[in-house]
Formats: C-alpha cells, sequence, structure tokens
C-alpha cells in the first residue's frame, strides 16, 4: 500500500474542490487533491456561464476573499452583459457565458503550479477516523493518505446516475466516472444522506440552426470583469446570445410523450432545482404555459456547440431530437450531445457548522453540490471557505465565519446550516434581507479584509485596495463638505442633466440624493481633483445617495450580531431550559445552534424561546465569574 501524508486532503477536482484545495495550500498547509478524472478539472457540464443576480454577487465575493473563480471567468469569457440594471445598485451584477475549456484549463495551470499542493487522480473511497476525528483517506488504488482535515467536495458524482427516458446507467455528469463507495462510507459513518436531481440540455451544431428572427443579445459596450484586480477590457461582437420561444407542437410533443419522463414513470423521485426546472417541469407545473423562453447560447471558441437555455430535459433521446426540431430555426438541427437527468447523493446541511465542517466528526468539511446547492458559483464559494475553515482548524485558528450582512456568502452559509434543503438550493438576492448592504460595488470593503487575515491577500494586491479606498473616503468627505448654491451655470447644467433643480444652497452630497443627479453632474459643477474608476464612481454615488437607508439597515443588522456574537455552547443542556415548547426544543436539539441570532433563525424557534436561552446564559456566565 502506498503512503503519504498532508496536512488536508480535498477530494473533488470541481469548482468547490479548486477553490478549496487553492485556499488551503496558499494559507501554506501541504494539500493533496483526489480527482477523479484531472482532465475534467473545473468542469461545466450544464450552462457554461459565470454571474448572474447573486450568482455574481458570490463571484465578486470569492475575488474579494482571495479566491480564483473570477479570474478563471474573466480568461475565459466569450459575451457579457450587466443584469438588473433597472432594479438599483443592491441587486445588479454580471453574467458572462464562458469557454468551459479555457475556464479548465486556466484552474488546471494554477493547481498544477501551486506551491504546497500535489494533484493525484484517484478515488477517495474511504474517510479514515480515530477517536471520532479524521484521520485520513483510503482510495480505490489501494493509497493511504494521512491528513488533519478532510474537506469533500463530491459535486454530484457521488453514487450518480444518468436518466434519459427509461434508460438509465451509474454516471458522473457527461459520461463521466462516478463514486460509489464514499457515499456509502459516508453513510457508515453516521452522516445523514438525501437524493437530489438536476438536469441539462441537448446541445445543438451551431451550423444547423437557422436563427432568422430571433433576437440576439450582445456584450455590453463597455469594458468589464469580474475580478476586483482584473484589468476591465472591451468585448467585440463575435459571439451572441439569441432568444426564441418554444412552440405549440413543442408542447403537442411533450403532452404525447410526457409518460416516458423518468419523473412520470417513477424512476426518479428525488426533487430537481425549483429556480430551473426541466422543460417536462414546466409543462406539469404550469399545463397553461403553452409556450417557453429558450435562449441560445454559445459554448466556445474550440467548437460548434449551442446550448438550449431553459429547455434541460431527461426525456429519451428520439422524444428530444422531435421537440429540438420543432424550435424555431431547428428544423434541420442536430444534437451534439442529448439532454439528460442525474440523480446524485447529497448531505443534509442541518449536519454542518457554519465553518462547513462536520458537527460530529471533527476536521471533516464538505463543500458545493455535495451540501444540496446548485451552480459553479455556489460551489466556488463554498470551496473557498471551507479550504480557508479546513487550514485553520489544521493551525488551531479560529474559523472565518461571515454574517448575513457581510456576504451573500454568509447567507448562503447560514441557510443550509439554519433551515436545511430538500431541493437544490439557488442563492437568490431575495434570500438577503441585508442585501442594501451586500452590494457589488462595496464587495472588497466587506470582505477583502478577511482575505488578508487568512494570507490570501498579498501585499502589492493589498496596496491596491488600500489606495481604493483612500481615493472613495476622500471623495465622500470632499463632497459631504463643499457647498453649492444656486446659479445661471447650475441651473443650465441642471437642465441638460434633466435633473431636479438646485433651490437652496447645499452641499454636494446632499444634492445627490435628489432626482436625476448624478455624480457626473455633480463632478461638473465642483470638479474633483480625485481621479475615480467607473466602479468607484458607482460606490461614492451609492453610499452617499443611500445614506439614510444603509444607517437604518446597519443598525438592523447590528441588533442581529450582537445576538449572533452571542455563542451557545455545544453541549449547552436544552432540556433544563423551563418554558420551552416541545417543537422548540425539538428543533434546538437537532440543530444545536452556535449562537442566539442562529436559534433564532430555525423555523420553529420564537423570540420568546430565545430570550430562555438567553437567560440560562446570563446565568450561567454569571456563576463562572463568581466561581
Amino acid at each position: 500500500m502506498y503512503h503519504d501524508s498532508y496536512e488536508v486532503i480535498i477530494i473533488g477536482g470541481g469548482h468547490a474542490g479548486c477553490e478549496a484545495a487553492l485556499s488551503s495550500a496558499r494559507i501554506g498547509l501541504r494539500t493533496l487533491m483526489l480527482n477523479l478524472s484531472i482532465d475534467n478539472t473545473a468542469l461545466m457540464p450544464c450552462n457554461p456561464s459565470i454571474g448572474g443576480p447573486a450568482k455574481g454577487h458570490l463571484v465578486r465575493e470569492v475575488s474579494a476573499l482571495g479566491g480564483e473563480q473570477a479570474r478563471a471567468a474573466d480568461a475565459s469569457t466569450l459575451m457579457i452583459r450587466w443584469l438588473n440594471t433597472s432594479k438599483g445598485a443592491a441587486v445588479r451584477a454580471l453574467r458572462a457565458q464562458c469557454d468551459p475549456f479555457m475556464y479548465s484549463t486556466y484552474y488546471r495551470k494554477l493547481l498544477t503550479s501551486q506551491e504546497n499542493l500535489d494533484i493525484h487522480q484517484d478515488e477517495a473511497t474511504e474517510i479514515l477516523t480515530e477517536g471520532g476525528k479524521v484521520t485520513g483517506v483510503l482510495t480505490r488504488h489501494g493509497s493511504k493518505y494521512d491528513a488533519r482535515a478532510v474537506v469533500i467536495c463530491g459535486g454530484v458524482y457521488m453514487a450518480g446516475r444518468v436518466f434519459m427516458g427509461d434508460v438509465s446507467f451509474a454516471s458522473g455528469p457527461m459520461g463521466q466516472t462516478n463514486s460509489e463507495r464514499l457515499a456509502e462510507n459516508l453513510a457508515d459513518l453516521g452522516i445523514k444522506t438525501g437524493k437530489m436531481r438536476t438536469d441539462t440540455t441537448p446541445r445543438l451544431n451551431i451550423n444547423t440552426i437557422d436563427f432568422t428572427g430571433m433576437r440576439p443579445q450582445l456584450s455590453e459596450n463597455e469594458p468589464l470583469c469580474f475580478d476586483l484586480w482584473s484589468e476591465e477590457r472591451l468585448y467585440d461582437h463575435t459571439y451572441a446570445c439569441w432568444f426564441s420561444r418554444t412552440t405549440e407542437e413543442t408542447y403537442e410533443i411533450l403532452s404525447r410523450n410526457i409518460s416516458r419522463s423518468p419523473l412520470v414513470n417513477g424512476d426518479v423521485h428525488a426533487h430537481g432545482p425549483r429556480y430551473c426546472p426541466s422543460i417536462e417541469d414546466k409543462f406539469l407545473r404550469f399545463p397553461d404555459h403553452i409556450t417557453h423562453p429558450i435562449v441560445f447560447e454559445p459554448v466556445s471558441r474550440s467548437n460548434d456547440e449551442v446550448y438550449v437555455q431553459n429547455f434541460s430535459t431527461s426525456l429519451p433521446y428520439d422524444v428530444q431530437v422531435e421537440m429540438i426540431r420543432s424550435l424555431p430555426g431547428c428544423k434541420n438541427a442536430k444534437i451534439i450531445k442529448p439532454g439528460y437527468g442525474i440523480e446524485y447523493t447529497y448531505i443534509l446541511p442541518d449536519q454542518l457548522k457554519h465553518s462547513l465542517e462536520n458537527k460530529n466528526i471533527p476536521g471533516l468539511f464538505f463543500a458545493g453540490q455535495v451540501n444540496g446547492t446548485s451552480g459553479y458559483e455556489e460551489a466556488a464559494a463554498q470551496g473557498l471557505l471551507a479550504g480557508i475553515n479546513a487550514a485553520m482548524y489544521v493551525r488551531e485558528r479560529e474559523s472565518v465565519i461571515l454574517g448575513r450582512d457581510e456576504g451573500y456568502l454568509g447567507v448562503l452559509v447560514d441557510d443550509l446550516t439554519t433551515k436545511n434543503t430538500d431541493e437544490p438550493y439557488r442563492m437568490l438576492t431575495g434570500r438577503c434581507e441585508h442585501r442594501l448592504l451586500l452590494r457589488w460595488d462595496n464587495v472588497a470593503h466587506r470582505l477583502s479584509r478577511y482575505g488578508r487575515e487568512a494570507g490570501l491577500i498579498d501585499d502589492s494586491r493589498w496596496a491596491f485596495l488600500e489606495e481604493r479606498f483612500s481615493r472613495e473616503d476622500s471623495e465622500i468627505s470632499r463632497l459631504k463638505s463643499a457647498k453649492i448654491s444656486p446659479s445661471e451655470e447650475t441651473e443650465r447644467l441642471c437642465a441638460e442633466y434633466d435633473a431636479e433643480n438646485l433651490t437652496e444652497t447645499m452641499t454636494l452630497a446632499e444634492y445627490l440624493k435628489h432626482r436625476g443627479v448624478t455624480y457626473e453632474l455633480v463632478s461638473k459643477l465642483s470638479a474633483s481633483t480625485i481621479e475615480l474608476t467607473r466602479e468607484e464612481i458607482s460606490h461614492v454615488e451609492t453610499e452617499l445617495r443611500y445614506t439614510g437607508y444603509l444607517e437604518r439597515e446597519a443598525r438592523v443588522a447590528g441588533r442581529m450580531k450582537n445576538l449572533d456574537g452571542a455563542k451557545i455552547p455545544d453541549d449547552f443542556d436544552y432540556d433544563s431550559v423551563k418554558g420551552l415548547r416541545a417543537e422548540s426544543l425539538q428543533k434546538l436539539k437537532h440543530y444545536r445552534p452556535e449562537s442566539l441570532g442562529h436559534a433564532l433563525r430555525i423555523s420553529g424557534v420564537t423570540p420568546v424561546d430565545v430570550q430562555l436561552i438567553s437567560v440560562i446564559l446570563s446565568r450561567n456566565d454569571r456563576s463562572k465569574h463568581d466561581d
């Protein structure tokens, strides 16, 4: 038996595994990544896109924490757009169509050249423990690797099974090798698991599609990028997304063949993604909708594939061919890769701490779709956090825990560990009660210090951020102090910008809150000596325009942070708390919340219950001091 020793082992080479491995190694720990297939590192088996509302915020947060997904997206973007531009600064985010081969290559180059990181193509089959703690991993090749911490990023590979009509077979995504024995081992360790499902769409040959009559969408006419430190670039209009709809004929084909779907014939029982339903799900859930929107999206510079967004399916191949040819412009379309559904094993995430460490097995962390989430962005963000915290665990340092007011990642982890999920969890802006504080433009202010303290942001990048913060703060101070009075010139400029006219003397910051007033107008009224980038301008403008709302939101978040700071000991005896309702007692003993704030967010636990626990904690604290 081959035997070696590491400090941290990462199982899986998807988006979560890549971020976990890089973060652990960069912090300085000897790290091993075990990957079923190195050729499929950071694979994009579903839609090759990155970003969008909430998901784009996660990508940006990965960047601010010192991760790589944003740079991988920038290195592989084919077409890029702003989304939610009409809904305000809180929910505005980028979405890009990426070349999956370039995206994967970016990660592979980083991983193979990263100091402290070894990569090996092998299957982890057993997690080794001693005294209840993680001690290492056994593999299919018969190797044994010692480790103090293990991060499982199994994606949809664990006990994965592909479905196309009544045909099914054991497989990972896109026909890749799956992993059976690890799922069995986790059950043996007492970890509760369940089944989930996701689907993907047929890929078509672009040369067999007639795009006449479809509406094209091109890249923005402005330089853009995801990463905080990357140089923004302007993308040409070589690649476009094409908008269309299914037809009445598509509906009729579905009507005739829906009984052949594994969702209907009983072969699949697991829940699929609510916010990205298959075409069969749409047919069953919305029977009155005869047609549905679809988008033909480019896949890569190196092939002629087109991805049909909103058309995922697990119907038989003959039905897929018939449905595709019923779509506008697809009379002669040819399928390169068929669509399919995949059912896989996930772990119930309420078994995890906010650090993503298992509550019962110290040193065992989980990240990505294995935790019940969907999407590359959710996976990468969890992987980065789990990799950081695995390193912190080994070094016996405090875990990085993000609050709901600090990041979308904080909301994601809190939702999973507090509320659990029985369907693929997708990050949405509507899940974030403090989203005005969690904007695209202030992500560095919120999270970069965590990346710096962990050792993932070097001196040059930190200096770059400090210079940016200084420019923004200086300009905010100037606008708060500089005053302007009505004049013929101000009246002319207000008319030119269709802005509310200045009627009295006020500071420039106050004037920014008026209708139609922009930073550009204010700069013409009183020129600044500080040159700001477009993103810095957006930050300054938002901070001043919404000052009152931001201060109020910060106060609300502060009150919850106080509750989150009131820690509940792991061995707290809930049975000793007089007055707890039966449901609350059951939920509290099951979830074992880490703080009063965590307890309050558990469904079924009331503020009165939390107050009762608080009284006991205060009493226990006084007793310790008296002793």
